[in-house]
Formats: structure tokens, C-alpha cells, sequence
């Protein structure tokens, strides 16, 4: 008979994280892709849907969800705007001068 896996929210998971300067630095340091997936995830996970309910509500396939969250999705600005919009969030792009 197959254990159950416990369930880990990424808020546990990212529990004091973003306090470290090793983890900022690396995050700072990933790609938009990451970053973007990091911050998908913990939206949704924070609005307490599943990754089949947020793709209900954009239109799309759990799986695809999935591959985001993964950050191995390209995403479009629509789609991003379909996520925020399903989350309800303002979704905020910006350029920035480089240090």
C-alpha cells in the first residue's frame, strides 16, 4: 500500500526564505521565468485554489498550470493577465535600469 505524501504549502516551504540573503541573492539572480512561476504559485496557493481551478478560471488545462508553475511555460502577457485577473491581482510589468 502506497504512503500518502504530506502536503507542504509553498508558505512553509518559503517560511523565513525570503529573510535569507543567500536565497534574496539567488532569487534576484533567476530568471523572470522562475521568478514569475515562484510568485504564480504562491498566488494561488494563497487565493486556496488547486491548480485545476485556476485553470478553469483562465481558460486553460491543469496541465498547463502545471508547466507554468514549473517555469517551463512561455508565457504571454495575455495569459499572464487571464492569471492575474483569475487570482484577483493587478498584474504590474515595469522596466528597470540595471544597476
Amino acid at each position: 500500500m502506497k504512503k500518502k505524501k504530506a502536503s507542504v504549502s509553498l508558505d512553509e516551504v518559503f517560511a523565513g526564505s525570503e529573510r535569507d540573503p543567500r536565497w534574496k541573492a539567488a532569487y534576484e539572480k533567476a530568471d523572470i521565468e522562475v521568478r514569475l512561476a515562484l510568485q504564480i504559485a504562491k498566488a494561488r496557493t494563497r487565493s486556496h485554489m488547486t491548480q485545476s481551478q485556476l485553470a478553469k478560471a483562465v481558460g486553460t488545462t491543469q496541465s498547463v498550470i502545471s508547466r507554468i508553475e514549473r517555469a517551463n511555460q512561455n508565457l504571454t502577457i495575455k495569459t499572464l493577465s487571464r492569471i492575474a485577473a483569475a487570482l484577483h491581482a493587478t498584474l504590474i510589468l515595469q522596466f528597470r535600469a540595471s544597476p
